[in-house]
């Protein structure tokens, strides 16, 4: 992979990227500079062959080990379509206008929490972004909202700081321009809880008291899965998560219990499915359910535990068995009758 990178005051700016790959980490130092900030268009499927050009003047062209490279057709530029996920360092401080326009096949996206300025447009056309990992730094502070409100659909946030985890989901949200004829506006109508989820930040940083209040607008305008997701994600990964909140998620599992576990099976989860079953306790019927599903996914793991945790309830005490042993009493009370009366 090579890098087309320039002095800037603050270190190294990439401007492009060439190579094979359709993951993309780029390195926290090129040419004994820390890399500090990513040009405009860098990924974009639209820049202007002119800048290209202006580019390589200003800048160098070098390997990940910082080598000068010469050849600039060696390798094809990773753009647009190219790009699939992108793992920035932390010390990225800044992109540039459009720096991802219209790469529409880009999924993943991990950055660190020094990154506060986002350029117009960045994200401008990246519709299958669907997990974010940011790595927060001692404040706690990143530009998560501003990536969050320039993608409107259902995204998972994961939240790294030392060894602590959090799982954030944010619900889609989309607008609506409705005309109100009488009064000759335009009115715009938000549809879905995820704009209030995306509007949970102070100072840059995630509110995650405020977040965990609102969850009652998801379970009422989203769609069980999407809640389940998000009930999951705190209860699993409790990153900042007070004893109140936790139980409001909790009663919500345990209502939904047999779909929730069924959720984390087939995306084969299996520990964060040991763990979910631990915290909810459901009933044999629920786990004689989820066997029979596991059985049809064919899958001999999730099988495994929900057996294992089955054997450890003990005998279904049912009423055949109970039924039977009535039987056979009455069978004995008239075999009795029968002798009295020959007696």
């Amino acid at each position: 992979m090579q890098y087309l990178c320039e002095k800037t005051k603050n270190g190294r700016k990439i401007s492009r990227v060439f190579g094979y790959d359709s993951i993309v980490e780029i390195p926290e130092c090129l040419m004994g500079e820390s890399v500090t900030e990513l040009g405009d268009y860098v990924f974009s499927d639209r820049m202007d062959p002119k800048e290209l050009e202006d580019a390589l003047r200003r800048g160098n062209l070098c390997t990940e080990d910082g080598k000068t490279a010469e050849n600039v057709d060696k390798f094809p530029e990773i753009a647009g379509a190219d790009l699939e996920e992108l793992i920035l360092p932390q010390s990225i401080e800044k992109t540039g206008r459009y720096a991802f326009y219209n790469c529409r096949n880009l999924k993943k996206i991990s950055f660190g929490g020094a990154l506060r300025d986002l350029g117009a447009g960045a994200l401008t056309g990246c519709h299958q972004v669907s997990e974010l990992t940011v790595r927060l730094g001692e404040n706690d502070r990143s530009c998560l909202r501003e990536i969050l409100t320039e993608i409107p659909e259902t995204l998972c946030v994961k939240i790294e700081k030392k060894d602590q985890k959090g799982c954030f989901w944010f619900p889609e949200f989309f607008e609506e321009g409705v005309e109100n004829t009488p009064a000759r506006i335009l009115e715009n109508h938000i549809h879905g809880s995820g704009i209030r989820y995306r509007n949970c930040f102070q100072d840059r940083i995630l509110n995650t008291g405020e977040y965990d209040e609102i969850f009652p607008y998801a379970i009422a305008w989203e769609k069980e899965q999407v809640v389940l997701r998000l009930a999951l994600g705190r209860v699993l990964f409790p990153f900042l998560l007070t004893e109140k909140a936790e139980e409001k998620y909790l009663v919500y599992l345990r209502e939904h219990s047999e779909h929730a576990a069924e959720l984390l099976g087939r995306e084969k989860e299996y520990q964060l499915l040991e763990q979910l079953l631990e915290r909810l306790g459901p009933d044999r019927e629920t786990m004689e359910k989820l066997l029979e599903t596991a059985q049809k996914q064919e899958d001999p793991r999730w099988t495994g535990i929900l057996m294992e945790r089955l054997g450890g309830m003990g005998k279904k005490n049912t009423g055949k068995n109970t039924g039977i042993s009535y039987m056979n009493k009455e069978k004995r009370k008239r075999k009795f009758r029968i002798s009295v009366r020959r007696f």
